[in-house]
């Protein structure tokens, strides 16, 4: 109950000084108090954060653990440059020195099938393969399921633009079998969740506009691929922290002004009509 009383006082305060209390301290919460504290500070606004995580570790889904001279992670191991808010995040936390590119040295993919470790056959782009023979030589996928991902060529584009899952854009493009042996085991693991709960259209939106615009995602990564053949890209599409990605939450933590409240959970919240102010009791 102090720590329900803490939060009301500060809610009802709330008019003069400004209180919020963010609840989760994933990557996502720590981040949503740093950048308000921020935005609060340059616009010369008064402002209490406190943050609220269950659990006794921030970070959420971060996990960095050196063992010996290794950094192993328990979570996402790097983040992708297409998308800058990841790099621009460091770099606001003064980690720029710290970011280094993922190792371009190009090593196998292996998918543990049927009790046996099989190559990922060369020239496959995500899911789709663009090369013919070592996809057909490939012993990673039976015949049937060879057919029914070159049934992809035949199987007409979705046009109402509506949403869907990721297991079922690849069950209805390429087949079950190419979710269970390509999809589950490597995109599953880049937006650590399960491709039947993963929002195509959030998650991997390039694939829908590559159905969209070839009537194929075979046809269309081909056209991709030929397109980029001999370009260099600008950049290296993965970077990391040297002491692991779990860095971004430590120096968050360090950076976030307001109080950090770690080991509770809400129990529940409620706002007062009178006030607007929002009052929560932290189990």
């Amino acid at each position: 109950m102090a720590h329900q009383a803490v939060l009301s006082e500060r809610g009802a305060a709330s008019h003069e000084h400004g209180h919020v209390a963010i609840v989760g301290g994933g990557i996502t919460g720590l981040s949503a108090a740093f950048y308000l504290e921020r935005a609060a500070r340059a616009a010369g606004i008064p402002l209490q954060c406190t943050l609220i995580e269950r659990d006794a570790r921030w970070g959420g889904k971060l996990l960095s653990e050196t063992v010996g001279e290794f950094v192993v992670e328990g979570g996402p191991d790097s983040f992708i440059t297409q998308k800058p808010w990841g790099l621009q995040l460091a770099r606001d936390l003064g980690l720029a020195d710290q970011l280094i590119p993922i190792s371009e040295r190009r090593g196998k993919v292996y998918v543990l099938s049927g009790g046996r470790l099989r190559p990922m056959p060369d020239g496959m782009m995500l899911v789709v393969p663009t090369r013919i023979l070592p996809f057909a030589l490939s012993p990673l996928i039976s015949p049937w399921g060879k057919l029914r991902m070159a049934l992809d060529l035949l199987t007409p584009p979705r046009r109402d633009g509506a949403d869907e899952t990721l297991a079922e854009f690849i069950r209805r493009r390429l087949g079950r079998e190419a979710l269970d042996k390509l999809a589950d085991p490597l995109m599953s693991g880049i937006y650590n969740s399960e491709t039947e709960r993963q929002s195509i259209l959030a998650t991997f939106p390039r694939l829908r506009e590559v159905e969209a615009r070839h009537g194929s995602l075979i046809r269309g990564m081909i056209a991709q691929r030929a397109a980029g053949a001999g370009k260099q890209p600008a950049g290296a599409p993965f970077v990391t922290l040297k002491n692991g990605v779990a860095g971004l939450a430590s120096a968050l933590v360090s950076a976030i002004g307001g109080t950090l409240m770690s080991g509770r959970g809400v129990a529940s919240s409620s706002v007062s009509q009178a006030t607007r102010a929002v009052s929560s009791i932290c189990a």
